[in-house]
């Protein structure tokens, strides 16, 4: 599924380091409705969405901003923007380069 997102906002970042996935949940206009969902990305889409925040004034380091979690697959890292106020941040135009899953609730 190839998607551009407009007026995106990231809520919580997990990663888990076994996987080299992220699942990165999100708020976006579409069609003028807000959607609340899930994005699944890949390391490489991750670091476009970290650089595209980065562009905005955030730049986040993986063992300062991160919370880490060991687990019997590897360590698990979270962020939630919403607890540092970074969750009205709005990202225009993200368009992931490798197809996603997306995850709608």
């Amino acid at each position: 599924m190839t998607n551009s997102f407009n007026n995106m906002t990231i809520q919580y970042i997990q990663l888990e380091e076994k996987t080299r996935k992220a699942e990165v949940e999100v708020q976006y206009i579409q069609d003028k409705v807000l959607i609340e969902t899930v994005l699944m990305l890949g390391l490489t889409d991750l670091n476009l969405l970290l650089a595209r925040l980065n562009s905005y004034g955030i730049s986040l380091d993986l063992s300062e901003d991160f919370d880490n979690y060991a687990t019997t697959d590897g360590n698990l890292y979270t962020l939630d923007f919403t607890k540092r106020g970074w969750d009205n941040i709005e990202i225009n135009d993200f368009e992931p380069r490798q197809d996603f899953k997306q995850i709608r609730a």
